[in-house]
């Protein structure tokens, strides 16, 4: 399949695709007959180059495959600079999970106290910038 359809089906862009050959985190495609593969490019010409060249790419689905892990780690928290360890040994998994379900644990609470205080601002018809009457910030 060519770069743009592969993107569509994962759901990103081509430049994040291209983005995570640079980095290492999806193998190269194969090259298509002709043997031509323009990746030495200036970012500023990187669209308009990869409309023109993507026909020379032949992904497959285990591009797809792999793409689509990605895609699904980066959208649960995983910063990409850990991916690597997490897409080629399963057994971090498990970890990586405990963590992110501590973060989100994490932030769901802050959000709760946010939440909280924004009730009692409403209550009292404070505004944001300042506590309601009678209430000592950090006390």
């Amino acid at each position: 399949m060519r770069t743009s359809e592969l993107a569509a089906l994962a759901g990103v862009t081509i430049r994040a695709l291209r983005h995570y050959h640079r980095i290492g985190l999806l193998e190269a495609p194969a090259r298509t007959a002709d043997g031509q593969v323009h990746d030495q490019v200036q970012d500023q010409d990187q669209d308009q180059h990869e409309q023109e060249c993507e026909h020379e790419y032949e992904y497959d689905v285990r591009h797809l495959a792999r793409l689509l892990r990605i895609t699904r780690l980066t959208e649960l928290g995983v910063p990409l600079a850990d991916l690597p360890d997490v897409l080629d040994a399963p057994d971090v998994a498990a970890d990586l999970l405990d963590r992110l379900d501590r973060e989100a644990a994490a932030e769901i609470r802050r959000l709760t106290s946010r939440r909280a205080v924004i009730a009692v601002l409403r209550e009292h018809g404070a505004t944001p910038d300042l506590l309601p009457t009678g209430r000592v910030r950090g006390g």
